[in-house]
């Protein structure tokens, strides 16, 4: 009887061999780059829910009232970017004061404001250099200007204007935005919120295609309404939002004025089309204010930037 004891492998048994493992790969590092994108989106999400709770414990501690959501200059030097603080620098965007400095001591971790489904910043203690104006270094910001995950600015964290509409503000005014009589927002008390549950507090937004930046807060009124067939490829906050669906899909995630945060999906957007006008669901900002006057729950999601519901 023949023994095959010391018999090798023949070079066809070999290449057989490669091929199986290289049509396994194949099959697998597909999946595999699958269950890593949706581990990073749970992420996202956990991180946002920490948010959530962190905008709850804020509010609880300031007679229920939402978190600021711009920053400022502190003359003490407090929350300066770097230790120790630097009283005479008060270029504001130096300071982590925005609502992210604010909520930062109840949640305790800086990564959570950052997507996990894009790369974030590597150093905490430097300062960054805004993209749209790379040699104008008053546009330098601390890492609380620069997170993606972003406050909804006019329909949680503060009203912007106190007229009777939404028409009757008008899209001359929506393109430079004023605040109301005395030159203050008003910070928005979350009782006040008629819909809390359905209210969108934070999302991750996109800066266009630039990585690791984005910006600290988000107009309910622009990101909206995006242009839902192309990516904006320079700073555009009608796509702030939208331009997420790179990563997410159909299916975005956020955090809400009530603690919890979940999903939500597209039909959220009232959209235009740059391809395709004829699809077209507004067509300017008084047609959005119809359009989103006609729509279900949109005021209830988006926030009414013109009043305190």
């Amino acid at each position: 009887m023949k023994s095959f004891k010391n018999r090798a492998f023949t070079l066809i048994e070999l290449l057989v061999v490669i091929a199986i493992i290289a049509i396994l790969a194949a099959i697998l590092f597909p999946v595999f780059a699958q269950a890593k994108a949706a581990a990073k989106k749970t992420a996202s999400l956990s991180g946002l829910k920490q948010i959530a709770l962190g905008l709850q414990m804020y509010s609880n501690d300031n007679d229920d009232m939402a978190a600021r959501y711009y920053g400022y200059a502190d003359p003490s030097g407090a929350n300066y970017y770097t230790t120790p603080p630097n009283p005479s620098d008060q270029n504001q965007y130096h300071y982590a004061t925005t609502w992210v400095g604010q909520i930062y001591p109840y949640v305790k971790s800086q990564p959570i404001f950052f997507d996990k489904t894009v790369a974030e910043i590597s150093n905490y203690n430097i300062l960054y250099q805004d993209p749209v104006y790379p040699s104008d270094t008053a546009y330098q910001y601390s890492w609380s200007w620069i997170v993606d995950m972003s406050i909804n600015a006019f329909g949680y964290s503060e009203q912007q204007y106190t007229g009777p509409s939404c028409i009757d503000y008008g899209q001359e005014d929506l393109v430079t935005p004023q605040p109301p009589t005395g030159g203050q927002y008003q910070s928005r008390n979350l009782s006040a919120i008629s819909a809390p549950a359905s209210r969108l507090a934070v999302s991750p937004t996109r800066y266009a295609s630039i990585a690791n930046f984005s910006w600290e807060y988000f107009t309910n009124y622009y990101s909206s309404f995006p242009v839902a067939d192309v990516y904006a490829t320079t700073y555009n906050q009608n796509n702030f939002i939208y331009d997420a669906r790179k990563q997410y899909g159909s299916r975005f995630i956020g955090a809400f004025a009530d603690g919890h945060a979940a999903n939500y999906g597209s039909e959220k957007f009232i959209k235009e089309y740059a391809s395709n006008p004829s699809q077209d669901e507004a067509t300017g900002y008084n047609s959005w204010c119809t359009a989103g006057d006609a729509r279900p729950g949109f005021w209830d999601f988006w926030g009414q930037f013109w009043n305190q519901n």
